[in-house]
Parts: structure tokens; sequence; C-alpha cells
């Protein structure tokens, strides 16, 4: 997804909306919360809310001293996720793709991650004939790496006890039990500008969607992105 300095996103920056969306992944959040960082009085802040839970971008999670709380929804991470950079020469998207291919390779070689990355399909401006281009679109499944539910219990408290001895603090029990799956997304990511990531529940909301197999069954990919069509 590629956003724009000048786009409004509900009367108000795309740009600072993204820049809000990203300090709250994987937390939630309150109305107050809303006014410090967005600058906004009481009633700009209830509104803010009431136009972002419209939008599919927030949605209410569990109270917190009986107070409102929300969270970040998948169309909002998508959105956390957009880049506001320059369109990029094909040779480069081919470059961060390749790149972004060798840390699949990576990620689901070792036996430390977690998660694994069992489907990954390419989508949007890098499957056309243009030369410059947006993000590189891609589409990723996780699946556990150990079946066992006791086993993979134990392995993503290691991989939170770890992260936390190396400074990592989980500001919400939620940011805390996503942990083991967002660490092999920070890995796949890399820091790359150019690179987008989405999850396959995302594209169901994609029309007249194309995309190419990456990583993973064919057939089965098709089960999970009925909207889609491979090429």
């Amino acid at each position: 997804m590629r956003i724009s300095k000048e786009e409004v996103v509900a009367g108000h920056s795309a740009v600072q909306v993204r820049g809000f969306f990203r300090r709250f992944d994987g937390k939630f959040f309150m109305r107050s919360a809303v006014e410090r960082v967005m600058q906004l009085t009481p009633e700009q802040a209830e509104k803010f809310v009431n136009e972002m839970v419209a939008l599919d971008l927030i949605e209410p999670t569990t109270q917190f001293d009986n107070e409102a709380a929300f969270e970040v929804a998948e169309r909002g991470l998508a959105f956390a996720n957009a880049t506001a950079a320059k369109p990029i020469y094909r040779r480069t998207a081919e470059r961060v793709l390749k790149e972004f291919m060798d840390r699949v390779d990576d990620v689901n070689a070792s036996k430390e991650y977690a998660f694994r990355i069992r489907g990954a399909v390419l989508f949007g401006s890098m499957l056309s004939c243009a030369d410059r281009l947006g993000d590189v679109d891609v589409a990723i499944d996780l699946k556990p790496r150990i079946s066992d539910p006791i086993r993979r219990r134990q392995l993503c408290d290691q991989r939170r006890s770890i992260a936390q001895k190396q400074g990592r603090a989980f500001a919400s029990a939620t940011s805390w039990a996503l942990w083991p799956r967002d660490e092999v997304l920070i890995q796949l990511k890399a820091r790359s500008r150019s690179l987008s990531l989405h999850g396959f529940d995302q594209l169901t909301q994609l029309e007249n969607l194309s995309y190419r197999v990456l990583v993973g069954d064919a057939n089965l990919i098709a089960t999970q992105i009925p909207v889609g069509r491979a090429v």
C-alpha cells in the first residue's frame, strides 16, 4: 500500500494516521491516548475514533478500568505498513523481492522461530509491465512450526523470554501474546521501505485480484484466497 503526504484520511494527514497506527500496533489504546498522540480535543478524539471504526481501521477491544479500549484492526495494520516513499524502479523491486525470499528461506530453515512461512504470494503493481512501481506487495500465511500444543507453547514462551532479555518491553498482554508471530514479520520486513507485508485475510477485500505464488501449495492457497486469480 502506498500513501502520499498530501492524502487525507477522515480529515487528518494520512502520514499522521499511519504514525498513530504504527505506535499502537499490537497494543490497546483509549480515547485519552488519541487526544495525546494526535493532539486533539476530547470532542475531536471522539470523532476520530468513530470515523476510524467506521472505516474498519480500528476496532473495540476489552474494556480497561471501565473505559472503552480499541486496537488497530487488520485494515489498520495494512495502513500502518503503507509507505509514503517515491515509486521505485523494477530493478530495485526485483532486488527487494529476492532479499525477501532469502529471508523467508532463512526463517523456514531455522528451528528457533515459533512460526514458519507456509504460504506467500506477490500481488500489486509488480505484476504489471510498468517500470516504475509502488511497493513490493507480498501477502504471507504463517503457521506454527510445532504441532504439539504443549511444545508449541514452550517455544513461544522461550521466544518471549529471549526478547525480554534483549530489552524488549511488552506494553500489553496482546503484544506479549503476538510476539512469536510479530518477530517473524519483523525479520521478514527487515526495515525495507519498499516492501509491504500483508496477511492473506487482507486480500479478501481486494477486487480483481491477481497474484503469483512465491511459497506454498498453490491449491491450498487458492482455497485461502478464493477471490484471487493465480497468474
